[in-house]
């Protein structure tokens, strides 16, 4: 957790905006290994949903990168939402913790099925505060305005982050056996939609995603089939692998 005083983030100062009904959410850029860098922050890499959430005087919305809803999936969310007391937009993680505080995948796939494991949105950014428009101002300072409003609710949780030392951090993270980091520039601004080389992420599982194009016959003691016929993209260009 970050302790080092830093002035609150004016937002009287801030172009007004009223809040908008949709955002496309800043996305990072993968990176084979963790560094270290003076300026940049660095978060844990949560295994959940990413999320956009809009609250303004009529309604709460909480919604995917495809501005699929969550509403309905989540109410507890909307509701720790709604008793947040600004009109604001967040961007942020669902998540569902395990015993140890770990987010867990599958958990959150079953979630609805089976209420198992601690459910939560890990709020890690500050876009829109009570008509004024954040999304211009540096992260540090966005992050640090985002603490102070999200009190103590049992559904939303801050982000926390570390300064500088992101080889360190992304050794414990590994050892915790969490999915990866995060790394962004303290200053950068919002860039909606974009996904930015100003927000890193490093993964301490790799893994590749294909395209099952068909399947070989079977020999010997394989009866009904043999191998998948796999291919990747490269740029527009499906490949084989």
């Amino acid at each position: 957790m970050v302790t080092t005083a830093r002035p609150t983030l004016d937002v009287r100062a801030e172009p007004n905006a009223a809040t908008p009904t949709w955002i496309k959410p800043m996305l990072a850029t993968l990176v084979a290994e963790p560094f270290d860098r003076p300026g940049w922050l660095f978060e844990i890499k949560w295994d959940g949903y990413r999320a956009i959430a809009v609250i303004d005087k009529r309604v709460v919305r909480l919604y995917s990168r495809n501005h699929l809803s969550y509403a309905n999936r989540f109410p507890h969310l909307i509701e720790a939402l709604r008793e947040l007391g600004h009109e604001a937009v967040l961007d942020g993680e669902i998540v569902v913790l395990d015993r140890k505080g770990r987010p867990q995948f599958q958990l959150l796939q079953e979630y609805q099925k089976t209420g198992k494991g601690r459910l939560a949105f890990c709020v890690f950014d500050l876009l829109f505060l009570d008509g004024h428009d954040l999304r211009s101002q540096p992260l540090r300072q966005r992050k640090k305005r985002l603490q102070e409003i999200l009190g103590t609710s049992p559904g939303l949780l801050f982000s926390e982050h570390i300064e500088e030392r992101g080889i360190a951090f992304f050794r414990a993270v590994a050892e915790q056996g969490l999915e990866g980091m995060v790394a962004k520039n303290g200053n950068s601004v919002y860039r909606e939609g974009v996904r930015s080389r100003q927000w890193l992420k490093v993964k301490t599982h790799w893994r590749q995603e294909a395209v099952i194009g068909g399947f070989t016959k079977g020999q010997g003691n394989r009866s009904h089939f043999g191998a998948l016929v796999l291919g990747v993209y490269l740029g527009n260009e499906l490949s084989s692998m």
